[in-house]
């Protein structure tokens, strides 16, 4: 669909050749260009409403327990093509293909939360990209949040993960590379990727 941001889905003959959707055949959505990240640079900012606000390097994420699940994301304009019969729809022109399962690796978010001590009256979870988009004349982050309960669940198919693997292998640039979120459940859009920052509020982002 694009290149610049990438957008691209994969031919239905392909994606259904496997319940496991291979990374190659796995849909991008992206909203501005991949941002370059320099991993020895790289510090995941956890603030707001904890006790212990930090930054978090790729390193120091590895004393938290690895987690693997599988979860499929969708597009939530997924299928956005067909809607076209009076007039086009604005947005990225889907068909069917903007939806994908793999299995997917890394750290519990939840357990990450409890090290920053979430404050009791939290009850929303921010997650913003390091992904530069232009809007209103200015430069943002693509960005989106979940309650406070559904970041706390720490086990199970629906706990949300720092992915930093999908399908076994690192994260490619296009899926998020070097961290994403994982939230099984939620519409795609959750999955922030390229995941800089972190924010505990008691609103949604």
């Amino acid at each position: 669909h694009s290149t610049s941001p990438n957008n691209a889905e994969p031919e239905l003959a392909d994606l259904v050749k496997s319940w496991i959707t291979p990374t190659q055949h796995f849909y991008v959505r992206s909203h501005a260009p991949n941002p370059i990240i320099d991993t020895n640079e790289f510090a995941l900012r956890v603030e707001g409403m904890v006790n212990r606000p930090t930054a978090l390097s790729l390193k120091s994420l590895e004393r938290f327990k690895n987690h693997s699940t599988t979860a499929t994301l969708t597009c939530a304009g997924n299928r956005r093509s067909e809607y076209n019969t009076e007039g086009k729809v604005g947005g990225v022109q889907w068909k069917s293909g903007a939806i994908g399962n793999a299995t997917w690796q890394g750290v519990s978010l939840a357990d990450v939360l409890k090290e920053a001590e979430v404050t009791p009256d939290a009850k929303h979870v921010w997650f913003e990209g390091l992904d530069e988009i232009e809007k209103g004349g200015g430069i943002i982050p693509f960005g989106g949040s979940i309650p406070i309960a559904k970041a706390m669940v720490s086990s199970g198919p629906g706990a949300p993960l720092l992915a930093n693997g999908m399908n076994g292998a690192p994260l490619t640039a296009d899926h998020g590379f070097p961290l994403r979120t994982l939230v099984p459940g939620y519409i795609g859009a959750r999955s922030v990727k390229w995941l800089g920052r972190i924010v505990v509020s008691d609103r949604p982002s």
